[in-house]
């Protein structure tokens, strides 16, 4: 079926037309338990010849390039991690990027190399900058997450070839939220599940390791049957996260024997287990009458509508994808331009950036990582890719082939994490040398990963000092080039002096070969953080627990205290809040914005037509951007509201409502249009549920910093 198919059990199992749900199942398995239980049990389904079903794999990986499954010696594209292509702000870049990607998926399938189930996108948000799986996400915004979502699961499933299957499967994770636990409304904590099935049509979720309102997501019948399948209409399978379903026993306590917990899971409608739970007491739980035939039935029926869907058992025109597909120059392509269109330009005094490379004799290239490569790359991801194990020195060289490195701290368990400064001075020396010296700084997956969360959000001592030392060794000023999905402070090196520019890549991993464009003004940088940056103190102030997205006292005490046998009396810290400056500081290009086409200005007795969502929005606000520099560039125009009372009693400081990327040329203008919806004129309150708030609302477009097209207008709420 296409992504407008009915709800329910869409996809026809031929050469029968009828449906799963009415098709008789013993028409696909004969009704003994055995082949049921090594179905629905596991992941990984076993082969089953009287059937006439091979293994099957549930789990690959897809977030930054296609993980096989059999087959780790086949190359596949590479892709930046999604905290870097975030940064794009470009809707085009993650389709295509998710299109490819599912190409691969579907021509190594077709080549017998892989199945065709995938768990990604991560569609959590980065609201705590110290979380290990900030690497995997795009954002800490919930609308940029949400435009995420929808557009690399479009690109990945669908293909030109064939409207009515599914080219590989794409599942949003995690559902609800790993980080969330008691709330009544999912609205505020969930609109980037809610965009992947509604505007998505996804095909899978996972349910994850928390409960809701005290009942674990992966038997929460609320969640998975009427939020998502009845509210939403999620017509697709639902796979537990790895022992998830087992926590619902062992860790969660939430029944008294594992045969009910198999009960209210597959009742709760969890199809997949990623473990070995379901399979372990499944046999027991139909013995004891704690399930029925049926609800095996129902599990194993939505299992093979969606591999219906892929056309596992029947010809398509999905079959025509060839290997052709993987590694293609147009993938490779793909790959090289997320970084360039994601890397954002914190610093750029005088102009340090772009280098000319005619007149650079030799370049340096200093830190830790200088040479980060594959020790990203396999991160949920394939170890074996076509892009070659590139590095920034790579990257430099393509411009400057006399470019040499020095690490600068000595490796012990990890170079980003060493506080042995003893190779400092040879670093000193080689900056002194050298006509140009770009610092390669921050952080790696030994920083912080899943199961794995950063222990701080400063560089080390070590790192702070070579950066220090080399910086004023240097005769010319120095490029800065952060590698990082943790958000650290920056106020030291953005006061630096010596330092000219600082370039912030996120994780690129091998598409760092990209940063060479930037560096040497081949392009001109147009990617904006995605994460609020804070000060050191923070980490001493806010605990890692405190997701809270709002300024306003934390209900945690302060990591700092001591009073270990009293935490209750230990002072509690106050939440900045997330600022949401998406920044990009002195661009070689600037830009000039003005207001075209106002939007709801004139319109008055908003309050009840916010409140019974009557008014039609089909118009928004029409700007125009000018490209007042010197070279043709992109420029991101973002959309902010900020509510009235912003920072006060919990209010947010200002929301995303929409933005556009658009290309420039020197000179000229383009016009983009940017709609708001009635939603972003409420807010959410302390129950959790939206409300229409009178006042005025500010709604800013662009940035205001230097070199950056602004303006803002006034709306009031009345």
């Amino acid at each position: 079926m296409g992504r407008e198919g009915t709800p329910a059990c869409p996809a026809p199992y031929l050469p029968s037309s009828e449906s799963v749900c009415s098709f008789p199942l013993s028409n696909i398995i004969p009704l003994t338990p055995n082949p049921q239980v090594d179905i629905v049990g596991d992941q990984m389904q076993p082969n089953i010849p009287s059937l006439g079903l091979n293994n099957y794999s549930w789990w690959n990986e897809a977030s930054t390039g296609v993980a096989t499954s059999d087959s780790d010696d086949t190359p596949t594209t590479k892709f930046a991690f999604p905290i870097t292509t975030g940064m794009s702000f470009n809707r085009s870049l993650w389709h295509t990027t998710g299109t490819h990607i599912g190409r691969e998926a579907r021509a190594l399938m077709n080549d017998g190399k892989l199945f065709s189930t995938f768990w990604a996108p991560v569609v959590n948000l980065a609201r705590e900058p110290r979380w290990g799986r900030n690497i995997e996400v795009p954002s800490e915004d919930p609308y940029q997450s949400s435009q995420y979502a929808v557009e690399f699961v479009t690109g990945f499933q669908e293909a030109p070839e064939d409207p009515d299957h599914v080219q590989a499967s794409a599942c949003c994770k995690h559902f609800i939220a790993n980080e969330m636990e008691d709330t009544t409304e999912v609205a505020q904590h969930n609109d980037r599940n809610h965009a992947c099935v509604e505007e998505g049509k996804v095909t899978s979720l996972m349910c994850s390791y928390n409960a809701v309102n005290g009942v674990p997501s992966c038997a929460n019948d609320w969640l998975l049957n009427e939020v998502a399948r009845n509210q939403w209409k999620f017509d697709g399978a639902i796979v537990s996260d790895c022992d998830a379903d087992r926590d619902v026993f062992e860790s969660h306590n939430f029944t008294d024997m594992p045969e009910e917990s198999v009960q209210k899971i597959l009742r709760a409608g969890t199809d997949v287990d990623c473990g070995h739970f379901i399979k372990e007491n499944l046999k027991s739980a139909l013995d004891t009458n704690a399930i029925t035939m049926e609800d095996i039935d129902l599990s194993i029926a939505r299992q093979f509508s969606l591999r219906m869907r892929l056309s596992h058992f029947d010809e398509s025109p999905l079959d025509s994808i060839t290997m052709d597909e993987v590694c293609s120059p147009a993938g490779i392509q793909l790959s090289h331009d997320g970084l360039v269109q994601s890397a954002a330009l914190l610093k750029n005094k005088k102009n340090t950036l772009p280098l000319l490379a005619s007149s650079t004799s030799s370049v340096v290239v200093i830190g830790p990582n200088s040479e980060l490569d594959q020790s990203t790359a396999s991160y949920y991801g394939s170890g074996n890719h076509c892009l070659g194990d590139f590095t920034l020195v790579d990257a430099i060289k393509k411009f400057v082939p006399d470019t040499t490195t020095v690490a600068g701290v000595e490796e012990v368990l990890s170079e980003v994490l060493s506080e042995d400064t003893s190779n400092i001075p040879a670093a000193v020396e080689a900056a002194k040398k050298a006509d140009r010296v770009v610092l390669a700084v921050s952080t790696d997956l030994i920083w912080a990963m899943e199961a794995h969360d950063a222990a701080s959000i400063t560089f080390t001592d070590a790192q702070t000092e070579l950066i220090s030392q080399v910086s004023a060794a240097a005769s010319k000023p120095v490029v800065l080039v952060i590698f990082t999905a943790t958000p650290l402070d920056l106020t030291d090196v953005l006061a630096n002096p010596n330092i000219g520019a600082v370039l912030h890549v996120g994780q690129p991993s091998v598409t760092i070969i990209g940063a060479g464009d930037l560096l040497f003004g081949k392009t001109s940088p147009a990617g904006r953080t995605v994460q609020t940056v804070y000060k050191k103190e923070y980490q001493d102030q806010i605990s890692i627990f405190d997701f809270n997205m709002r300024p306003g006292v934390s209900t945690f005490p302060r990591p700092d205290c001591t009073k270990v046998d009293a935490p209750d009396s230990c002072e509690r810290g106050t939440n900045p809040g997330r600022t949401f400056e998406y920044k990009l500081i002195n661009p070689p290009t600037t830009f000039s914005l003005s207001k075209v086409q106002a939007f709801l200005e004139n319109e008055t007795n908003l309050m009840p037509k916010i409140e019974d969502a009557k008014l039609e929005i089909d118009s928004g606000y029409k700007l125009q951007i000018t490209n007042t520099g010197a070279m043709n560039a992109d420029e991101v125009v973002l959309g902010f509201i900020t509510p009235p009372g912003a920072g006060e009693n919990g209010t947010p400081l200002k929301s995303l409502f929409n933005f556009e990327r658009v290309h420039v040329k020197k000179g000229e203008s383009v016009e983009v249009t940017l709609i708001p919806s009635l939603t972003d004129f409420t807010l959410v309150n302390t129950d959790g549920f939206r409300e229409a708030t009178p006042g005025d609302y500010i709604l800013q477009f662009g940035l205001q910093a230097e070199g950056h097209a602004f303006t803002e207008t006034k709306i009031t709420v009345a």
